[in-house]
């Protein structure tokens, strides 16, 4: 097709009219016009398509799977529209199946062309809203939407993006790691499943430095004799990669992005954060607290920024995973003041690699990571156990440094802090205790003999006592800890076991299932012995009927790391969208406590047949405040007057500060509206009866309700979390903020009655869109 040809039929497109001359001509170099023969998939539910396409000749059928193997054709797509783009614009995965239902040419535009051009220009943006919401809203399928979106998740192969998928075009990712004596290294292709070289560099400091290198096809060791520092190690690491034989890169300017391993944030960041001046510093100032690791980690960054200045540099944090720990879990029972000027709390470690086998686990059970209660045990020579809530973590073993939990190699896990002071009584100094913490307890402690599993595990099959014992304090710790997160989470889908030993040994696995088999938790010990999982693959050890499934999952933290890092340069926001962030205000409300009630339960409460009573209108359009209100009885104490909202929900669910839980005497956990399995239950007492709700009592995150006109306009998504920004009076920012999409919603922000009070929220106030924490990818 002729480019004057191309041109004048996107200037037919009511979306693409809007294009300046320069924006169309952008589009037309960019697009590729391809034949398409009748029956072809398009695009697939589940997928993640890079590309919208126009239909230029012919036709294309949207549909969506009917009853059995049938499918139901919702419409026909002729010559002029635009399909695809919900995927492009928001990223989600494509919740329709798109097919040609006859011969038929199609134009595609790639992803950062077509998205570029649209975000900038008001009018078209406006435009493309009416596309979007055409295909789901005005084909009635907008209370389908998430069953919608859902089931296309379940059936994409990489709901999750652990592969890549979302990358809009290939990249090359680095992925490094500085220790105090090593420098470990993968460079990834977006393109490609497997890494395409990874490296470590031991002994650095030392005359007798050695170097392995793992491609897909070969594996070698040598020894680099004399390498004195850091600097010289990335040199040898430069020759690697950019060896011919290897065929990884042919210059390291190749390199789009480098993303740092960096053990410790300090509680300072909530996610993968791109690394400027000001993000060094930060890092830099909590080294305090991760002496033996952030140093280094530093290091390697301020080497590959001289390397690469145009590669965009970041920092993912081995301890932001488990940030969502609440005050309960999180709270040593120290002095305040002590633990706020020390910054003494817990912050976990080995959070790349749990929320790594986490989502793993998701996408192996077919289970969106939202509705699952698991408790994932990174075991090896550092171990540790994470208790992870709906997906988020409420609870880890390690604490304020990676010495507190689980035994390990050398660190001996929780130990009474009266043992350090005996000690130091008895002439030992503060040195001299951390070595002996750090390098000479743990399982080789124990034993006196080796921190190596493999080597305990055979001298206690010769008879050795201390070699039994020291296995024997590993597991039973494990056990407690499993045990008592099970509580915690109130109840549990599933465990993980990843980490050295948690994959490679079937007699540890067996020994911490002893007992648990009144918990649902049973393994088929034939299938854990025989199991060994290769990196990528997942093995399901639980018997077939066992309530708790049972899953090993090598540990990957470097490819996490690269799909963090991947997320967060395609995150990076252009001068218009940080405009909009700075100059869109956005209310600030309080939501007091309240409750939504099924029809079903309003009528048990207020007589057979009645109907809410609306008494006045809420913020947002078609819901309102009733005249009813409930009494509610807790353990403890009752709440009186608690106002109904309307309309009837599909589920009863109580929301309240955590203030009034105490009150009650209940302990409810914070959660997405609707997100209530698992949640405590409460009696409610209305004019004509009372019920007892077996769930759904929860403190609300916060969140903002936005519409899809908004969304677009912040180049938001639904169940994207942000930090939010108040000014004036008592200025702050708001962290892990959830944002909520409908086409129906106003903007505006809610924060819990505790929230705003300690904000000092009134009337008026709004804030601002600080920056983007977490990515929602499905």
């Amino acid at each position: 097709m002729a480019v004057n040809d191309l041109k004048a039929f996107f200037q037919s497109n009511p979306l693409m009219a809007l294009f300046s001359d320069e924006e169309l001509d952008e589009c037309v170099k960019a697009s590729e016009v391809v034949e398409f023969a009748a029956g072809v998939d398009i695009e697939k539910r589940g997928e993640t398509h890079n590309s919208s396409w126009i239909v230029y000749d012919g036709e294309v059928g949207v549909s969506i799977p009917g009853e059995g193997v049938t499918e139901e054709l919702l419409t026909k797509l002729e010559k002029g529209r635009i399909f695809g783009d919900m995927s492009v614009f928001t990223g989600n995965l494509v919740a329709f199946d798109f097919k040609t239902t006859q011969p038929s040419t199609l134009v595609r535009i790639p992803r950062p062309v077509f998205m570029g051009v649209v975000k900038k220009n008001p009018a078209a943006t406006l435009q493309f809203t009416k596309n979007l919401t055409e295909i789901v809203f005005h084909l009635g399928l907008y209370q389908k939407e998430h069953e919608i979106r859902e089931a296309a998740m379940l059936a994409s192969p990489d709901p999750y993006d652990l592969y890549f998928t979302s990358a809009s075009e290939p990249m090359k990712i680095s992925v490094i790691n500085c220790g105090s004596s090593s420098l470990k290294y993968t460079i990834f292709d977006t393109t490609q499943r497997d890494p395409l070289i990874e490296g470590t560099i031991e002994r650095i400091g030392s005359a007798d430095a050695h170097h392995k290198v793992v491609t897909p096809t070969s594996k070698k060791s040598v020894s680099l004799g004399a390498v004195p520092n850091m600097e010289k190690a990335f040199e040898f690491m430069v020759a690697a990669i950019s060896d011919p034989a290897v065929g990884a890169v042919r210059d390291v300017r190749e390199f789009k992005a480098v993303g740092h391993r960096v053990t410790h944030g300090g509680g300072l960041f909530n996610g993968p954060v791109i690394i400027d001046d000001q993000v060094l510093e930060q890092i830099r100032s909590v080294s305090d607290l991760a002496p033996l690791h952030n140093p280094y980690n530093i290091e390697g960054i301020e080497l590959f920024r001289k390397l690469l200045p145009g590669a965009k540099q970041v920092a993912v944090f081995d301890n932001t995973f488990h940030q969502t720990i609440p005050p309960a879990a999180a709270t040593y029972a120290l002095p305040r003041r002590l633990c706020a000027e020390e910054r003494i709390r817990r912050y976990g470690f080995h959070g790349t690699n749990h929320e790594y086998v986490a989502l793993n686990a998701a996408t192996f059970l077919k289970k969106p990571l939202s509705e699952l209660k698991m408790i994932t045990c990174h075991l090896g020579s550092g171990a540790s156990v994470c208790a992870i809530d709906h997906g988020r973590s409420i609870d880890t073993s390690m604490g304020m440094t990676p010495l507190e939990g689980l035994v390990m190699g050398t660190r001996p896990g929780d130990v009474d802090p009266g043992v350090i002071f005996h000690l130091l009584r008895k002439g030992r100094s503060a040195e001299e205790l951390e070595n002996i913490f750090n390098k000479d307890s743990g399982l080789k402690g124990i034993s006196g003999l080796t921190n190596d599993m493999r080597e305990l595990l055979a001298a206690a099959e010769n008879g050795d006592a201390h070699a039994l014992n020291a296995i024997s304090v590993f597991c039973y710790r494990i056990k407690k800890y499993i045990g008592a997160y099970t509580v915690a989470l109130g109840g549990l889908d599933v465990v993980v076991f990843t980490g050295g030993i948690g994959e490679n040994s079937p007699e540890i696995r067996a020994r911490i299932f002893q007992g648990f088999e009144a918990f649902g938790m049973t393994i088929d010990h034939r299938i854990n012995r025989d199991a060994r999982p290769e990196r990528g693959q997942v093995v399901d050890i639980a018997e077939p009927n066992a309530k708790v499934r049972v899953l090993l999952i090598p540990a990957d933290e470097e490819r996490m790391i690269a799909r963090n890092t991947l997320h967060t340069v395609g995150l990076v926001r252009s001068e218009a969208d940080i405009r909009v962030f700075k100059t869109t205000p956005i209310p600030l409300s309080i939501s007091a406590h309240h409750i939504h009630l099924t029809q079903e339960n309003f009528e048990l409460l207020f007589g057979r047949g009645k109907a809410m009573t609306p008494k006045s209108p809420l913020s947002q359009p078609g819901q309102f405040a009733a005249e009813e209100t409930v009494n509610l009885i807790g353990p403890k104490g009752n709440l009186e007057k608690v106002r109904i909202l309307g309309p009837a929900r599909k589920y009863s669910q109580l929301e309240i500060s955590r203030t009034e839980q105490f009150k009650l005497g209940i302990d409810p956990p914070i959660r997405d509206s609707g997100d209530i399995e698992g949640t405590p239950g409460i009696t409610v007492v209305g004019s004509q009866g009372q019920i007892h709700l077996e769930k759904g009592v929860i403190c609300a995150k916060r969140h903002i309700h936005m519409s899809t006109d908004d969304a677009l306009k912040f180049g938001l998504r639904d169940k994207d979390v942000v930090r939010v920004r108040k000014e004036g009076g008592r200025g702050l920012i708001f962290g892990d903020v959830l944002i909520r999409v409908d086409q129906n919603f106003r903007l505006d922000m809610h924060l819990d009655t505790d929230e705003g009070n300690a904000a000092e929220i009134k009337p008026g106030d709004t804030g601002y869109i600080e920056s983007i924490e977490h990515r929602r990818y499905i």
